[in-house]
């Protein structure tokens, strides 16, 4: 059983912010020690998304490893669809126009697997669904690693925290497309106009037109080019995009497994803060904010990414509940996010099993 150690939301205020908040937590997660070069793991939000983590937070944290002896960065990686953040460039100037900037952060922003998402060092897992991960390499390089997640609803996991974070955030493309794949669509030729619309919404130009004699002038997807992140779906007016079925459980499966890459690369040497505010339906990557499910929970904080997680799961239902709302985290997209947190037990990463310390 690990410790999970949690301020509310109801003890904010003029005395105590959350800033205070985060100097009463870092000393009991942190892992560094002096001379570290340490990799602060946060996701700056898409171009357009406006409730992501604050830099105040990061620049909280930046400022406690140097004040313990840490040589900070802050880092994020790209991502396998279309949007601004699918290259470094991309990702540098989004995360920059959202405020997360050297002179807000007091450290450098350093994109972990490179210009091209393909800068990582591969690292054995031995899971039921995957041998092995690909791990962005600034992150696998750094001495240890503070990971500041934002919790919040996610259309493919559930829910969207740590063990997100850890298991895609800290990944390249390869290792992305590796728990993605399981997501490779088919298109329903019966719904399928061949409009293409879905044609530019694909930036690995997987979704192409038919043309034979059986289906005529209808969309088809390219297997051996699709990575399986499934964001064309909504590009389709006609919802002829078909996806797997079960594809959110088995996609959570290699969630949960490729978590534990980034603590074998570090050798556990990681602490977590989940930031439970701003609790939108929606992940960080989505280029708009819709209205939260929840209210403000709190900042919780431990060496357990998956207690974490189940804290913050069960925190948020326990939130809902307060309010009237007889539903949980799970009803937000129909999605239990627990099978994540229960493969990421398996393999290692923690113990969904937690003492919450107020």
């Amino acid at each position: 059983m690990s410790k999970v150690f949690f301020k509310s939301v109801d003890n904010i205020g003029p005395q105590q912010t959350q800033i205070d908040q985060i100097k009463e937590l870092f000393p009991k997660i942190s892992p560094i020690k002096k001379g570290d070069i340490v990799a602060v793991k946060i996701h700056p939000g898409e171009y357009g998304n406006t409730t992501h983590i604050r830099p105040v937070i990061v620049r909280t944290v930046v400022d406690l490893i140097k004040e313990a002896g840490g040589i900070p960065f802050v880092t994020d990686t790209t991502v396998l669809y279309k949007g601004m953040r699918f290259n470094a460039v991309d990702l540098l100037w989004t995360a920059e126009v959202n405020g997360f900037t050297q002179a807000s952060m007091n450290a450098p922003i350093i994109v972990a697997d490179g210009l091209l998402g393909d800068d990582s060092v591969d690292v054995e897992i031995k899971g039921e669904v995957l041998d092995s991960i690909t791990v962005a390499c600034a992150i696998a390089k750094a001495d240890c690693m503070i990971m500041i997640s934002h919790c919040k609803g996610h259309p493919g996991s559930g829910f969207g925290g740590a063990i997100k974070n850890l298991g895609m955030g800290c990944l390249d493309k390869d290792g992305k497309t590796r728990v993605h794949e399981v997501g490779r669509p088919a298109i329903d030729t019966e719904k399928c106009i061949g409009c293409g619309v879905c044609f530019d919404q694909c930036v690995w130009g997987a979704l192409k037109m038919d043309g034979d004699k059986v289906y005529g002038d209808k969309a088809y997807v390219d297997h051996d080019l699709c990575k399986g992140e499934l964001s064309c779906l909504e590009s389709c007016p006609q919802e002829a995009i078909i996806p797997p079925e079960d594809v959110a459980e088995k996609m959570q499966m290699r969630l949960g497994e490729a978590s534990v890459g980034p603590i074998k690369a570090l050798s556990g040497r990681i602490g977590y803060i989940n930031w439970i505010f701003d609790l939108t339906p929606g992940c960080d990557c989505f280029n708009f904010s819709a209205p939260v499910f929840s209210r403000n929970v709190g900042i919780v904080a431990s060496s357990d990414p998956v207690s974490l997680d189940m804290a913050s799961i069960d925190l948020i239902n326990r939130k809902m509940h307060e309010d009237g709302n007889c539903g949980g985290v799970h009803d937000v997209w129909g999605i239990d996010p627990v099978i994540h947190l229960e493969y990421a037990e398996k393999v290692g990463s923690g113990n969904r099993k937690y003492e919450l310390v107020e």
